[in-house]
């Protein structure tokens, strides 16, 4: 009764909910569940919708509880009385009827105790605990603790008795709460907000037992605290201030904490069961008396959804100095929170093991196959940039250095991105505590692999640009005098040197195609690939072998620019490497080749060219622009 005269303050925006008949207000979903009990929320367009539509500061009022105990009959009877207090679909049965998160589709205007008018919009949830819906304790705790998040005023309800398992229940759920805030603040993600206020409704409360004790609504609030005080351990998140042995965790979660008793709403048992087929003004005086004490409740001292100017996790009021947020800025709040807020329920840990192994190793393989592919996605890409950045200044050191720091840190998200995609696997979910710890332990086990096989990239990137520098200062002509000086009698075999590692015999003379290079076959060794181009005089001097890619063998044709394997001798081909050959055989044919190529390179050009060199149209190296590639990785989906 000593919050009654606030009541004035509401009645010209709030009577009875402040609602109109042409309004049109219903309720629309605003997170959803999968059809298997994953234990993650899905966010639903129309929701998010109601949300993005508000231009004004606005204030969020959410009800949970557990099932079957009326949380969308007070929401309806205390904010929405009269033709739209059965906004939320109010059961009739013993199993759960409301399945998610469900938002009215517009919001209410009250007036507030400094006067001004704020707009509320009211939430309504699926009940814990519920019989004949697909839930876990995981879906259960990760609900209280969005919930938590969203709201302004959150209103617990629960029926009458109450007793220690409640108060335990209730405290369960702040520890959820708590849990949520933990993970944010891990992942970078901290909630600079004050702290929501909590309204506890008690419904179907014989009040004659608060008058027997001698007792008040404050007074039962007070036992009920007492009676579930829990460590300061474990939320230091709250800060140091938290860690007492005497804090109750919902006083330290909730800016304030308000017990409402609602007493029933009518003496018969087919009113009650049936509430949405009856208007108000058949129920109980007491009833509706109780739900405007409800309303009263959270309507006091609301304040709109905000983000503090301050740092640090779930302030108070006092502490705060709010920034209030439109709808999109808010939307894009909430996503975040659902990213990366996700908490396991450790009671959801023992389930049934008739599959396990099985279910667990295909599991496995599928986590060893994902990570593999987002290694060898950012091995590629570290190549790429290596290649980019080859040529030696300051300024390539320098993004060369970007580069491998980029790559480091996409893969230290592996654990994120791996559980952000497996919490949708059916699979991960049937076994949620082993199939965590098991995508923790591969996830440590690929960071370990992928960082060698990265380290060992960068080195030998780093190595392939050093020898591409040097083997540029070297001509081919220099190397092949060399192997003539060194070419061994006729019957001692042939005569071949290494030029250049990750190097090929690519052509794609002009952009007219790789028309250069001659294709000599597969599945040959190095040996094999030597004695293939010793015998075919219309290769050139260059060759090139590579043995990852199925034994490939190939040479530069004879009497082009590509005849050392030159022409694009700045190509990057990973794993193949680049020869050049003596081969006495094949002189003639080659000399006869390049002649020709002189000619026509000289009757192109006008004249004769005594030289011995070939024409600049025909010597020059081709060096088409390449295209800048861009690569996409899982793991920041």
């Amino acid at each position: 009764r000593a919050i009654l005269p606030l009541l004035a303050l509401l009645e010209v925006g709030l009577a009875f909910g402040g609602l109109s008949g042409d309004q049109g207000w219903h309720a629309v979903p605003l997170f959803r569940k999968p059809a298997v009990s994953t234990g993650q929320l899905e966010l639903v367009e129309e929701g998010l919708n109601v949300l993005r539509a508000q231009t004004e500061p606005f204030a969020i009022v959410s009800a949970v509880g557990p099932t079957r105990t009326g949380k969308s009959s007070i929401l309806g009877r205390a904010f929405f009385r009269g033709e739209h207090e059965n906004i939320f679909e109010v059961g009739s049965g013993v199993t759960s009827h409301t399945g998610g998160v469900w938002i009215a589709s517009q919001p209410v205007e009250v007036k507030v105790a400094d006067g001004s008018t704020l707009r509320v919009l009211f939430i309504d949830t699926e009940g814990f605990s519920g019989v004949g819906g697909i839930t876990s304790k995981t879906y259960e705790a990760n609900l209280f603790g969005l919930v938590y998040l969203l709201s302004s005023v959150v209103i617990f309800n629960t029926m009458f008795p109450v007793d220690a398992s409640t108060v335990a229940s209730l405290n369960a759920h702040a520890s959820h709460a708590l849990s949520m805030l933990q993970a944010l603040t891990d992942s970078g993600q901290l909630v600079q907000k004050a702290k929501p206020r909590l309204v506890w409704s008690i419904q179907s409360f014989n009040i004659y037992n608060l008058h027997n004790s001698g007792m008040a609504a404050t007074d039962l609030l007070a036992a009920l605290r007492n009676a579930s005080r829990a460590s300061g351990a474990g939320i230091a998140v709250l800060g140091g201030e938290a860690a007492s042995s005497s804090t109750w965790l919902v006083e330290r979660l909730f800016e304030q904490q308000e017990l409402v008793t609602v007493r029933r709403p009518h003496a018969s048992d087919e009113v009650v069961a049936n509430l949405a087929k009856y208007n108000s003004t058949i129920l109980s005086a007491d009833y509706l008396h109780d739900a405007d004490q409800v309303r009263a409740a959270a309507m006091h001292d609301l304040k709109a959804v905000h983000r503090c100017k301050e740092a640090g996790t779930v302030l108070t009021l006092s502490e705060c100095t709010p920034q209030p947020l439109v709808g999109t800025d808010f939307v894009a709040q909430v996503s975040l929170w659902l990213k990366h807020g996700y908490i396991l329920d450790r009671s959801d840990l023992e389930l049934d093991t008739a599959d396990e192994a099985e279910t667990l190793n295909r599991l496995r393989e599928r986590n060893r196959k994902w990570f593999d592919e987002q290694c060898a996605t950012l091995n590629e890409e570290l190549r790429t940039k290596f290649y980019w950045y080859r040529e030696e200044s300051a300024d390539n050191a320098k993004l060369r250095d970007e580069a491998v720091a980029a790559v480091d840190k996409m893969m230290k998200g592996f654990h994120g991105a791996a559980l952000s995609r497996l919490v949708e696997s059916g699979v991960f979910w049937k076994f949620p505590g082993k199939g965590a710890m098991l995508v923790e332990a591969q996830a440590d086990q690929a960071m370990q692999r992928c960082k060698e096989t990265l380290d060992g990239t960068r080195r030998h990137m780093e190595g392939w640009t050093a020898s591409h520098r040097a083997t540029k200062a070297t001509p081919a002509q220099e190397l092949f005098k060399k192997l003539e000086a060194e070419a061994p009698e006729p019957s001692g075999g042939l005569s071949y040197k290494l030029v250049a590692e990750d190097s090929s015999c690519f052509s794609n003379a002009g952009g007219a195609g790789d028309i250069h290079r001659l294709h000599l076959g597969n599945g040959m060794t190095l040996e094999a690939c030597a004695e293939a181009v010793s015998k075919k005089c219309e290769c050139g001097r260059g060759f090139e072998h590579d043995k990852g890619n199925d034994g490939y063998c190939g040479c530069g044709m004879a009497g082009t620019p590509n005849t050392d394997c030159t022409e694009s001798d700045d190509d990057f081909s990973y794993g193949s490497a680049r020869y050049i050959m003596f081969n006495p055989a094949c002189l003639n044919q080659q000399s006869e080749a390049r002649k020709r190529a002189l000619e026509q390179a000289n009757a192109a050009a006008g004249g004769e060219d005594g030289g011995g060199a070939l024409a600049a149209a025909v010597v020059k190296d081709y060096d088409a622009p390449k295209k800048r590639r861009q690569v996409c990785f899982d793991v920041y989906d």
